[in-house]
């Protein structure tokens, strides 16, 4: 007696054409079923109730010999969510490069709809454009400086990881749209009319906060030297300090941007020490500062719901 694999077994296929705007796909039942017990749950039963009917099936429409449900997704986000269900080379893991917007429509999608290990590839991919540890900002802002770069990226991101639950990737988030003046902000268009009120307001009070930031990170070199050649050391405090000026909302992408490492190269060995150990504290300080600044939970509460929601 042969054995149907669980899983692996599907029905005799019956198809069904989605429509989003003006696009349609027509697509396998089972795979979608087998793929999302959402829809599962809408495509099992063959009455569907009439607030169901009316919301997203037209009985009456069928094409190709197939029933018409009619999404309330966007096609933007829809077409490269059901490609990476049905494509398996579509939707690759990090560090594979990917779309940002098809990325955000995966992700949007993949929590609405509960298809489990989409979700969590695509956090797995935003979590190398907004980082959660504050050792690997250098790395991600040299890999992707182009999304960091672009405000209306970031702007269009947040109210989706506030929608999905992803709230460990906002406090960078939000720290990357700080970076920008407000009339940045403002002027973003679309995106940034598309964020919440209490969004925006993140957003504006975040500014003097990294202005503030910047300036602890400075008082930080302002220590006077004792070593030997302490006229020298403090001149160079004081040239480094200098070129910060176009930074000031940037504290945490100092190394990256300010020529930190040319900086401790030419102070003496004493003082590049102690100027390495006063702005590393500083640093972590703000690091640490900063999802309550952005008016979240503390970041081991955040990474908490990060491993239950990657588990």
């Amino acid at each position: 007696m042969s054995k149907k694999v669980d899983g692996l077994w599907f029905s005799d296929d019956a198809l069904v054409v989605l429509r989003a705007g003006e696009s349609i796909f027509r697509l396998p039942k089972s795979i979608l079923a087998a793929r999302s017990p959402v829809f599962q749950a809408m495509l099992e039963f063959p009455q569907p109730t009439a607030s169901v009917r009316d919301s997203m099936m037209d009985a009456d429409e069928m094409i190709d010999g197939s029933p018409v449900v009619c999404m309330p997704d966007s096609a933007t986000d829809l077409e490269p969510f059901l490609r990476a269900i049905f494509d398996s080379s579509y939707f690759m893991p990090p560090t594979a490069k990917f779309d940002f917007h098809a990325l955000l429509g995966i992700l949007r999608l993949s929590h609405k709809y509960d298809v489990g290990y989409l979700y969590k590839r695509a956090v797995c991919h935003m979590e190398t454009i907004y980082p959660i540890e504050m050792d690997r900002i250098e790395g991600i802002r040299s890999n992707n400086l182009d999304y960091h770069q672009e405000i209306g990226l970031t702007l269009t991101a947040i109210p989706v990881l506030h929608e999905v639950g992803a709230t460990w990737l906002l406090p960078y988030a939000y720290y990357n749209v700080a970076e920008f003046p407000s009339g940045a902000l403002i002027s973003a268009g679309e995106p940034w009319d598309k964020c919440g009120a209490d969004m925006k307001q993140t957003c504006f009070l975040l500014l003097p906060v990294q202005i503030r930031a910047t300036e602890r990170l400075s008082h930080a070199l302002t220590t006077p030297s004792t070593c030997a050649s302490s006229d020298t050391c403090d001149l160079l405090k004081f040239r480094f300090l200098r070129t910060r000026d176009g930074l000031h909302q940037c504290p945490l992408s100092e190394f990256l941007f300010s020529g930190w490492k040319e900086f401790e190269n030419e102070l003496c060995p004493d003082c590049a020490t102690q100027a390495h150990t006063q702005y590393n504290s500083v640093r972590a300080k703000i690091w640490e500062e900063l999802p309550a600044n952005c008016g979240l939970e503390k970041w081991e509460v955040l990474l908490e719901r990060r491993r239950a929601a990657l588990e």
